[in-house]
Formats: C-alpha cells, sequence, structure tokens
C-alpha cells in the first residue's frame, strides 16, 4: 500500500500522477488536490509536479490498453465531482495493467464496481442535460446558457451543441463549477476555459420578447385539473429549473 498523493488539480496534473505511480504498481491510501490534514507518522505526503510530456504518453497508453467502452466509461468518471474519483481511477487502472482489457467487465470487483457507478451517474446527468440548456440571445451577438450541474459536464455535452448550432456563436457556462464551453462558429470548434459569474448578459429585445411570449405559452398550455407536481418533478427535477425559462418568473 501507497501513501498519500496530492497534485496540482488540474487534468494534466491528475494523468501525470498516474503516469507515475500506475505503472510502478502503486496502490495509494489517498490522491487529493491538498495535502490530507491527518498526516501519516513516518511518511509525508508526495507531491507530484505536473509534466505534460508525460502525462500524453500516458494519454496514448490509455488508449492502447482500454477498450473503447472502458475509455468512455473513464472519460466520464474523469469528469465526476466526487471526493474519491482520483482514487477510483487509479485503482480501476492499476486493475486494467494487472488483468488487461478485461478489467472492464470485472463487475464483481470491488475496484470496478464504484467506478462504473460513478460514470453511469455522470452519464445519465449529462443526457439529462441535453434537454435543459435553454439558450438566450445577447447583445453582444453570442448566445448564452447556464447551468449548476453536479458534475462537470460540459466537455461531455459540447460535441452535441457543436454540431446542433454550428452556425452560431455560443457559450455554455457552469457556475457550479466556474467553467465554460465557448464555441466558434467561424472555426467550427469549441474551448473548454475557466469562467466566473460577473451578472446576468444583456439580452437582445428579441429574446426577452420571446421569453415572455414562451412563459404565456408554457402557463396557457398546463392544464388546471391534470396538474402533477410529483411527474412533473420527476420529469424536470427543481434543481435545474432556475436556468429553465418556461420556470422563471
Amino acid at each position: 500500500m501507497g501513501g498519500d498523493y496530492c497534485y496540482d488539480g488540474s487534468d494534466v496534473g491528475l494523468l501525470t500522477l498516474l503516469a507515475d505511480i500506475i505503472p510502478r504498481r502503486v496502490e495509494p491510501r489517498s490522491i487529493g488536490v491538498e495535502q490530507p490534514q491527518q498526516k501519516d507518522l513516518f511518511t509525508a505526503p508526495v507531491t507530484v509536479t505536473t509534466d505534460p510530456e508525460l502525462a500524453e504518453r500516458f494519454r496514448v497508453e490509455l488508449f492502447r490498453r482500454l477498450t473503447p467502452l472502458s475509455l468512455e466509461q473513464l472519460r466520464r468518471a474523469w469528469y465526476a465531482d466526487h471526493p474519491g474519483r482520483e482514487l477510483m481511477i487509479c485503482r480501476f487502472l492499476l486493475l486494467v495493467w494487472r488483468e488487461g482489457g478485461r478489467a472492464g467487465t470485472m463487475l464483481a470487483n470491488p475496484h470496478v464496481a464504484p467506478f462504473w457507478k460513478l460514470a453511469q451517474q455522470v452519464g445519465r446527468e449529462a443526457h439529462r442535460y441535453l434537454g435543459f440548456v435553454r439558450f438566450r440571445e445577447t447583445t453582444s451577438g453570442y448566445y448564452y446558457a447556464s447551468l449548476a450541474p453536479d458534475h462537470r459536464v460540459l466537455s461531455l455535452i459540447a460535441g452535441h451543441f457543436a454540431d446542433r448550432f454550428r452556425d452560431q456563436h455560443w457559450v455554455i457556462h457552469d457556475l457550479r463549477h466556474g467553467e465554460g464551453i465557448v464555441y466558434d462558429c467561424t472555426r467550427r470548434r469549441w474551448l473548454l476555459l475557466p469562467m466566473l459569474a460577473e451578472g446576468d448578459p444583456e439580452l437582445t429585445p428579441a429574446e426577452e420578447t420571446f421569453q415572455r411570449l414562451w412563459r404565456k405559452y408554457f402557463a396557457v398550455l398546463a392544464i388546471g385539473e391534470r396538474e402533477n407536481l410529483s411527474l412533473q418533478q420527476g420529469k424536470v427535477p427543481l434543481k435545474v429549473r432556475p436556468w429553465l425559462m418556461e420556470f422563471s418568473e
């Protein structure tokens, strides 16, 4: 059993850490961005310095060793907002290095089941947000949407919106995690960037009119006698409604 490991919190930093310990078959006790509060009496936490070249070589090795399904599950778990995700990923990859590609099918293994469960949670949330993103036209010439997902799902949904709205400039802002996708329709590419909230963007008059009409349509369409709040909350959870114009005042 290895000790406690720390990294800078970046994706490249985590890849560097994994590249350092996985080939050596080191199973850490903990992996975190900050040093653990309860330190070991005899060993100090190991801080791994980010190395982009080493991280890239390890990324290529992952594509060589993992099956397409395991790669997709790794991608989803990677973007989980979960305090133990780094350790789950590490333990799964240690099993891959030991058992090969079949490790992804060993669902009874105690290191595989939590990893897959976490990946499925992220995947379900990403799929759900495909229907909960609402773009608003701004006076700056781009379309803006905000959300606050439990996990960092932006990279998982970016391709969908880049394909559907390829002829528009748009931004999807994750307020909870302080990052956003910026899509450039001229270059047909998107970037994931750090992004802080500095107030709501100014909307065009046409957008404000459309929102009023949409809310009116949403209210008129409802049939009071058939109102089923439990069913409605199951289809549209309360946590996403602040970002949906049909539920805003």
